[in-house]
């Protein structure tokens, strides 16, 4: 006892030019738990997701729901796709012709919805389709020149 007794006023006095700093920093940790404490009780109490949901949540993988592709488009104005059996018809469309008699005719087409080329007399066109005469308003496609023709375009009729 007689050391507490000799050492606390030399102690005390050294510690007092400290004291106001000390009750600051104090005060300062004192509020800094208490806010954060609010805080955390504000945000559980408004519905805020649980840290371990958060983190069990990340480990899951979210599943989609399934969407029909063909509603969608039909909804956003798409035109239906064409099937991979459509008609050579629907593959090939007339846009031009250039008539320049039995021997010279161009014929200007467009295949599978691809920008219109010129083809002229005798020209592969698609696999096994070889231009084989041109008319007013039209373009005959057969499988090789001077063979009959199996597909006859005519140019669409305007409105």
């Amino acid at each position: 006892m007689f050391l507490y007794d000799a050492l606390m006023p030399s102690f005390s006095s050294l510690l007092q030019p400290f004291a106001p700093a000390f009750s600051r920093l104090t005060s300062l940790l004192v509020w800094a738990v208490v806010a954060y404490s609010a805080v955390v009780f504000a945000l559980q109490w408004g519905g805020g997701v649980p840290v371990d949901a958060v983190v069990a949540g990340s480990e899951q993988k979210q599943v989609l729901p399934e969407v029909d592709a063909l509603a969608v488009s039909k909804a956003l104005g798409a035109a239906p796709v064409q099937s991979a059996s459509a008609s050579l018809e629907s593959r090939f469309v007339l846009v031009g012709v250039m008539d320049g008699g039995p021997a010279q005719g161009v014929a200007l087409i467009s295949v599978d919805g691809k920008p219109a080329k010129p083809y002229r007399l005798g020209q592969t066109v698609s696999d096994g389709f070889v231009v084989l005469a041109t008319g007013p308003k039209k373009a005959e496609l057969g499988p090789q020149l001077g063979a009959s023709s199996s597909l006859v375009l005519e140019l669409p009729v305007k409105k």
